[in-house]
Parts: C-alpha cells; sequence; structure tokens
C-alpha cells in the first residue's frame, strides 16, 4: 500500500469481511487483512491516531474481539473511505489461540 512502510514482524494474511471497532462510538470497518500483531482496516470515516478499541470479528468461523490502538490512517488508494493500521495492544489467552490457530491454518 503506497505511503505505508512495512513495520509486520510476522506476515499477513488476507481476509476481507465486516467487524466492528468500538472506541467512544461503534464503526463497521472492512477487516482488508490480519497478522500476529495488528490488522490493516477500511473504513468510510476517520479513526484518529493513538485512539484504543475494541475489534470485534470473526476469524475463520470463530468470535474473535480484542483491543487494538490505531497507529496510522490515510485515504484508501481506490479512493472509497481510509485505511487504518491498528496494533494489537491486548488480548486474552482464548483469542491468542484463534488467531494463532487462523494464522496458521491460513498460511498452509
Amino acid at each position: 500500500m503506497a505511503g505505508f512502510e512495512e513495520r509486520r514482524k510476522s506476515p499477513r494474511v488476507a481476509v476481507g469481511g465486516q467487524c466492528v471497532f468500538r472506541a467512544d462510538q461503534r464503526v463497521r470497518v472492512r477487516l482488508v487483512d490480519v497478522s500476529a500483531g495488528g490488522a490493516l482496516l477500511q473504513t468510510e470515516g476517520r479513526l484518529p491516531v493513538g485512539g484504543v478499541g475494541k475489534l470485534r470479528l470473526s476469524l475463520g468461523g470463530t468470535p474473535f474481539e480484542t483491543m487494538v490502538e490505531v497507529k496510522r490512517e490515510e485515504p484508501a488508494p481506490d479512493a472509497r473511505g481510509r485505511v487504518v493500521g491498528v496494533f494489537i495492544v491486548k488480548m486474552q489467552p482464548r483469542e491468542q489461540d484463534t488467531l494463532e490457530d487462523f494464522l496458521r491454518r491460513a498460511g498452509s
């Protein structure tokens, strides 16, 4: 993605699909891809860099919820909304297992 310097330490897995980001308000976002440390989202509205919120989605049919921090935000390359890079800041062990299982299955 133009303008985004790659800083991920683990591979991305393209997923797509709808999810919800909730900080001060609930915002519907599209999950573009996910890795062990974060995700790339696309949204119609803006999410403030530094904002922390809860991200809820389904990974391979399994509910997944984690706390994330918005690290970067810019116009989407297709001029449809914004792309937002988020970093996972807090995750329960069950969610960690769900994410690791999803990434392992997607990588095989």
